[in-house]
């Protein structure tokens, strides 16, 4: 009789097996990835305006400590331009650095304005002496979400620092992708090209992305893009009315076997907590506000998203192609 590891095992190993006879590599051989820090790095997209309601470093400790435990290297602060940020930003990276957990800032231009590169340099430097802020070497590690046409030579000399800036900017905008260090992919579901699900004759892959954004960059670093699923429905009640729905049945295992196919320098996962979107691994019931998602996010814990992911990660930062020697326990 087998064990639920041995079920797993053959489950992994059938799925490569078959992904491998079916569906050929989009990326062809020899493909070159370059290494800037030398070592392969999980970041998770952390939400900092949901959690403004926390009172201390310690609220984000258990946070740090599981993101930790199951290999994220550091965590994406994404901020915005409320006035809590600063304060909430100070407790994050207190709380970062006590818990050996690493971070960086990534600046959310649903709220920036991309002639505000002046401000997005200065918050840069602000945080860069921080113990847990993210460097390679001495560079300052930064990142957004959105931000095409951003002048970012001016972002640079407003940081006072060297900034290794791998911002989410969108090839098929015609973004200058000259002027940055690397991109992140935000888009880990499949899509109709229109940031809506796939309908007939419209529907793009996620590797579809990867290799859209492999060839902008042309060698320099891609941090590609994991998602367990997503979900929102903000109706008129609020002023971010959307209502979405992507395929995510099998996502989180489909994207980790593409990811271990694929070998990126780094990943980001996408997300710790934003509740609202559906896409949070992290525990729902740490210290957050209520932004209208509680109606069909509360009940609804993903901490099983976070078991799943400990053999995938070990796997992909061992340059591994198969995750079942990495499973150690069983669980259900």
């Amino acid at each position: 009789m087998w064990s639920i590891k041995t079920a797993l095992q053959a489950v992994a190993t059938a799925a490569l097996l078959s992904t491998a006879i079916a569906a050929p590599s989009p990326f062809g051989g020899g493909m070159t990835i370059r290494q800037d820090n030398g070592e392969k790095m999980v970041f998770c997209h952390y939400m900092i305006g949901i959690i403004y309601v926390r009172t201390s470093a310690a609220d984000y400790d258990d946070d740090m400590k599981r993101a930790k435990a199951i290999g994220i290297d550091a965590l994406a602060f994404n901020i915005g331009v409320d006035p809590y940020t600063d304060q909430q930003l100070a407790y994050a990276y207190e709380s970062a650095n006590r818990n050996g957990m690493k971070a960086f800032l990534s600046f959310d231009f649903n709220w920036y304005h991309t002639d505000q590169a002046v401000q997005v340099g200065q918050m840069i430097a602000k945080y860069a002496s921080e113990p847990a802020q993210l460097k390679f070497g001495d560079r300052v590690v930064a990142s957004s979400f959105a931000g095409d046409g951003l002048d970012v030579a001016a972002m640079r000399t407003a940081a006072d620092n060297d900034v290794w800036f791998a911002p989410n900017f969108h090839p098929e905008k015609g973004t200058d992708f000259s002027v940055i260090d690397g991109a992140l992919n935000w888009i880990a579901w499949p899509n109709d090209g229109n940031n809506k699900a796939p309908k007939p004759g419209a529907n793009v892959t996620v590797q579809q992305g990867d290799q859209a954004y492999v060839t902008a960059l042309n060698g320099k670093a891609y941090i590609a893009p994991v998602s367990p699923w997503f979900f929102t429905h903000f109706g008129p009640e609020v002023p971010y009315s959307k209502n979405w729905v992507f395929p995510s049945d099998t996502l989180w295992f489909d994207r980790w076997q593409q990811i271990l196919e694929l070998q990126p320098e780094y990943i980001e996962i996408v997300t710790w907590n934003d509740y609202g979107e559906s896409h949070y691994i992290g525990r729902l019931d740490s210290p957050h506000g209520d932004d209208g998602s509680s109606k069909w996010v509360y009940g609804f814990p993903h901490d099983a998203f976070l078991d799943m992911a400990i053999p995938f990660i070990a796997a992909f930062k061992a340059g591994a192609s198969d995750p079942a020697p990495y499973i150690t326990e069983d669980k259900m």
